[in-house]
């Protein structure tokens, strides 16, 4: 990944290759702009004055210098109308910056701060340029070595060193996030369930946590039914992947406990799937990549906080072995489940490893990110992910974190009306309620599997790759996006604050997850 600096500096010392200012819509004057040459600004001004470049959002138009000052080229690119300028905004417009230097192969090039400095700015600008410079390219045959971009330099207006703290900050989150696209697009043949058991054991060594992988075997004799009855229609083994990092300065603090969906492939099993975009199924991963990627993240910025990641893997495959519709699982917690669609294998693996962390680790909230049901995706779309779960609180904590970090999540209620629709005539519910709120009726059966603690369910499903409907944002390449890792990486650093100040933040008839 690129090295991001933040420097005080003024644009006519700086000798970079490439200098990206931003202009905000029909604006001439823009920061720093005296420092340039008289005659390369006022060849700026004139492309906007003739309407070839106005500075709307996204636009852009490359100067060059010759030799005109300390800089080669530079791109001004638009940044819309100021008064509508936000972070996200700004992350995207870093991105596109950077796709626009390495398509001019440069290895570095400069970039003025867009708007007024602040700790908000300078991570979005550093998030955009660090995803949006992500390729997935391991597969392809490289005639010759390709050029990437190297090093980046924010320049801003102020002393550097409190904002170089945060790009470095932003950067071992980015790297985070490309670490679980780089899982998330590897394709089922590279990846079983024991790939993903092996990356974990390796983090575990790197970042000095807790590690422990439970296979089929010992699953069946801790009565994982639910986990045991997916993974057994194919070759590769389940796994349930656990990963404890401590960082607490309390001996005893009850951790976050993070368990994530990573069915390597999902083919419905018995309850096939239509041929069509199957091959998208290597995405059904995406939340356990999320979960090992969050606390690769945690564990890199040594966060005093305690967090416990559970990751329950399998393969869905249609065999002589597989589970069928009208079997009845006995799930780790004892409840039993009737399988109606064998394509509804989420909740099933998600239901044991949700128990299982609760009664092992008694943790103060619980989270879990899955590519669950398509339903999310028919009532939010490919740009939104559902939020579901028993405790306001957490939930309006999660949509707070994800509005800053330009990942948008809305709540869906979970009324006693969708429990019913998950009712069993033969066992305790069923592992499907009908099409009518589907994404709700998922959440429903997993909130069996929860007790009472603070727990909040992502329906990630239409966010986890780029899809038909998917917003294009600079910093998204095609395919896994790490969707919802920077939320709660967020939602984490925020733990670290005093107790004291979170207690006034929060109203004193609620308990604090």
């Amino acid at each position: 990944m690129a090295q991001i600096k933040v420097e005080k500096a003024k644009i006519d010392q700086k000798q970079t290759s490439l200098l990206v200012i931003g202009v905000f819509e029909n604006e001439q004057d823009f920061s720093q702009s005296k420092e340039l040459d008289p005659s390369v600004l006022m060849y700026i001004k004139a492309a906007i004055d003739n309407k070839d470049f106005r500075g709307t959002f996204g636009s852009s138009i490359l100067v060059y210098t010759l030799g005109k000052g300390p800089m080669q080229k530079i791109l001004a690119l638009g940044l819309g109308k100021r008064e509508k300028f936000t972070d996200e905004m700004a992350r995207i417009c870093a991105g596109k910056a950077a796709q626009k230097a390495k398509e001019l192969g440069t290895r570095e090039f400069s970039i003025l701060q867009f708007s007024n400095l602040d700790e908000g700015l300078i991570e979005a600008m550093t998030e955009g340029i660090a995803l949006a410079l992500y390729s997935f390219d391991r597969y392809k045959a490289q005639d010759k070595e390709t050029q990437r971009v190297e090093e980046v330099t924010v320049l801003i207006n102020s002393d550097s060193p409190r904002f170089q703290m945060i790009a470095e900050r932003a950067s071992h989150v980015a790297e985070a996030v490309n670490f679980a696209r780089d899982l998330g697009n590897l394709p089922p043949n590279d990846c079983p369930p024991a790939h993903l058991a092996s990356v974990a054991l390796s983090l575990a060594a790197e970042y000095g946590m807790k590690a422990r992988v439970i296979d089929r075997y010992e699953l069946e004799n801790m009565g994982m039914g639910g986990i045991v009855a997916v993974g057994k229609g194919s070759n590769n083994p389940p796994k349930l992947i656990i990963l404890e990092y401590t960082g607490a300065a309390a001996a005893d603090a009850r951790p976050y406990l993070l368990v994530g969906k990573a069915v390597t492939f999902d083919t419905g099993g018995i309850s096939l799937k239509p041929g069509d975009k199957m091959d998208e199924m290597k995405f059904d991963k995406c939340g356990g990549c999320d979960v090992l990627a969050i606390l690769r993240a945690v564990a890199s910025m040594k966060l005093a906080v305690n967090v416990v990641g559970i990751v329950p893997s399998v393969e869905n495959m249609p065999s002589s072995t597989s589970y069928r519709p009208g079997d009845i699982v006995r799930m780790y917690n004892g409840k039993t489940v009737e399988v109606l669609n064998t394509d509804a294998e989420g909740r099933m693996i998600l239901a044991d490893a949700l128990a299982y962390g609760i009664a092992t680790y008694n943790p103060k909230a619980v989270i879990d990110m899955a590519t669950l049901t398509g339903a999310a995706i028919i009532a939010l779309g490919a740009n939104v992910a559902a939020l579901i779960g028993n405790n306001k609180q957490l939930t309006d904590r999660v949509r707070r974190m994800a509005e800053k970090a330009g990942e948008r999540m809305w709540d869906l209620p979970l009324y006693d009306e969708f429990h019913e629709q998950i009712k069993s005539p033969f066992a305790d519910i069923k592992n499907v309620g009908g099409r009518p709120g589907g994404a709700i009726t998922a959440a429903a059966f997993l909130s069996n599997f929860v007790t009472n603690v603070p727990w909040v369910h992502m329906d990630i499903a239409g966010t986890a790759w780029t899809q038909d409907g998917t917003y294009e944002r600079s910093y998204n390449p095609k395919g896994a996006t790490g969707f919802g890792i920077r939320t709660l990486v967020k939602l984490l650093m925020e733990e670290e604050k005093p107790q004291q100040q979170q207690q006034q933040q929060q109203p004193a008839s609620q308990s604090s997850p």
